[in-house]
């Protein structure tokens, strides 16, 4: 009871102080949108703006910025200085699809109030907008044609009504496709679409006929950008990232920040280009500050999302993420009877599952197992998103070898459902093999059953070394635990521990994150509140105070 006094003191405090923040502003307001789509090369769009009149600083090089990541500093590979004139237009049009349903009566009130917020960035950065609006459950409700105004934008984000929608999903693809089809385009000005959400949606079933890759192919024609402001689902996340957009966890309690980010992103007058200090692919969040010196100060918090190195178009369950029975990792578990399966309505052509590597791995083979019952015929395959090569598969489990012309370094091995007789479709198991050796990444994933019990050995004695206060031999057996078992997520929490006894705060950040993506089970919510906490602690030791009050919520 006194650690959640504690926390709840920790909150309120950090809520005062993040207040003071905001209302003590420097010279420089920063608002940073990051995107991750060509991971780990990350692309930071920043708007950077008087604090009192609100108009865009100009002339800054890449001297007057530093970034950190997780408290750790980033190098910086270059900046290039944007004006609405080197832009590709200057006008921007914003299409809002907002799911109107019951759930999101705090959503409509966070944009109604950052309306006028959100056209002041956009049109003191030099450019003029545009707004436009579709409100949707499982039909289309509003439809608001763009204007120039934001006071009427507001009025007509205003007029919706949160009801109904109890019944999940969501109709997003066709107000996605009719903000493409049906809206007043002009082809001279940049297309934003923002999809705000917290629902999953329909797909090839009784609702619409529509797929996300048939309307993903529509934005791509019309050259709109997509940022999704919804659940934590694979679908979601894949989206903003094929349409260099940024997704933002709806859940992340910042709505009315990300609001704000989405509008300073689109008018930004600077774009950092920098490779992440931690490259796994990870499925880990990561806290990101841009931080402005010279004759202007001022600092931007954002987060993004790594990609996993199992990752998936969709998943059965998707909203169990890690704790889905047909979970990606499924795929490279070397148990054929557990296997992935797309989430999707239909047969699933055209879902897809890739696995991607810090390291490029040498392979001139591959084999696919199909799970019992699948009616998959022919998968492309994609490596290193090049040209796709298809494959034919016979009925059954027997894994089905193929071999490559010539060897290959493979960053990312991407499998793509071409045809099946029927849903529900997807692998039971994906190897790729470098003469008769598995790559070295798989391999250590068919080993983790094998040596998950000592692992959990090692994890014991550092707890007890740990108490201790022998810090450093804990570190030894956490680390050990860890290579035994590297989804071991109360290890990997114990590890954040012990780092931050040995004041290694970057190193105890990132360990924590690693418990929270890979927390699972019945441990799941014990192991999330207390990473998300320790993060908090160290945030608010360093004076971080909005990433420390951030961190405390989700605790």
């Amino acid at each position: 009871m006194s650690t959640l006094r504690a926390l709840h003191r920790s909150v309120f405090s950090l809520a005062l102080l993040a207040a003071g923040v905001a209302q003590a502003a420097g010279t420089a307001d920063v608002l940073i949108q990051p995107v991750a789509s060509r991971f780990p090369t990350l692309s930071v769009d920043v708007n950077v703006r008087d604090a009192k009149t609100g108009a865009p600083i100009q002339g800054l090089t890449k001297e007057h910025f530093s970034v950190t990541e997780d408290l750790r500093e980033t190098a910086i590979l270059g900046v290039e200085s944007l004006t609405p004139e080197t832009a590709d237009a200057r006008g921007v049009d914003f299409v809002f699809a907002f799911d109107d349903t019951g759930s999101m009566a705090e959503e409509i009130d966070g944009l109604i109030q950052r309306t006028l917020e959100f056209a002041n960035i956009v049109q003191t950065s030099g450019f003029d907008y545009r707004f436009a609006l579709i409100s949707f459950g499982d039909e289309l409700r509003h439809k608001v044609d763009f204007t120039s105004s934001a006071s009427d934008f507001k009025a007509a984000v205003a007029a919706l009504r949160a009801d109904g929608g109890g019944d999940e999903p969501e109709n997003a693809l066709e107000a996605l496709r009719y903000g493409v089809t049906s809206l007043s385009h002009d082809p001279a000005r940049r297309k934003v679409f923002v999809l705000i959400t917290d629902a999953s949606f329909h797909s090839a079933d009784a609702v619409t006929p529509l797929t996300t890759q048939e309307v993903l192919a529509d934005l791509k024609k019309l050259g709109a950008v997509l940022n999704v402001v919804g659940p934590n689902l694979d679908q979601y996340r894949w989206m903003a990232d094929a349409l260099a957009g940024s997704f933002y966890d709806k859940d992340s309690g910042q709505f009315k920040r990300i609001v704000e980010q989405i509008a300073g992103g689109s008018a930004s007058n600077y774009r950092l280009t920098l490779t992440t200090s931690r490259p796994d692919y990870d499925n880990t969040w990561r806290a990101l500050e841009v931080a402005v010196k010279g004759p202007s100060e001022g600092s931007g918090v954002s987060q993004y999302q790594a990609p996993s190195w199992v990752s998936a178009s969709s998943r059965v369950d998707g909203f169990q993420g890690i704790d889905s029975r047909f979970a990606p990792h499924n795929a490279i578990d070397g148990n054929p009877a557990s296997a992935w399966a797309e989430g999707v309505s239909g047969a699933g052509v055209g879902e897809w599952v890739a696995l991607n590597f810090a390291a490029p791995q040498s392979v001139d083979r591959f084999a696919l197992t199909l799970p019992a019952g699948s009616t998959l015929r022919r998968v492309g395959v994609l490596i290193n998103d090049e040209d796709k090569r298809f494959y034919d598969l016979k009925p059954g489990q027997t894994a089905q070898s193929f071999t490559l012309e010539a060897p290959l370094p493979v960053s990312r091995f991407k499998v793509v459902l071409e045809a099946a007789e029927s849903g529900d479709n997807g692998l039971a198991e994906i190897e790729l093999f470098n003469g008769a050796a598995l790559v070295e990444p798989i391999a250590r994933a068919h080993d983790i059953r094998r040596t998950a019990k000592l692992a959990q050995e090692q994890n014991k004695q550092g707890e007890t070394l740990y108490h201790a206060k022998k810090y450093d031999d804990a570190v030894f057996y956490y680390r050990e635990a860890l290579k035994n078992d590297p989804t071991y997520a109360q290890a990997f929490s114990n590890l954040g521990l012990a780092y931050q006894r040995q004041d290694k705060f970057a190193d105890a950040v990132w360990a924590n994150r690693q418990a929270i993506a890979l927390a699972r089970g019945a441990s799941r919510d014990s192991v999330l509140a207390s990473s998300h906490y320790n993060i908090a602690r160290i945030f608010e030791a360093q004076n971080k105070f909005e990433q420390a009050l951030q961190n405390f919520l989700w605790a």
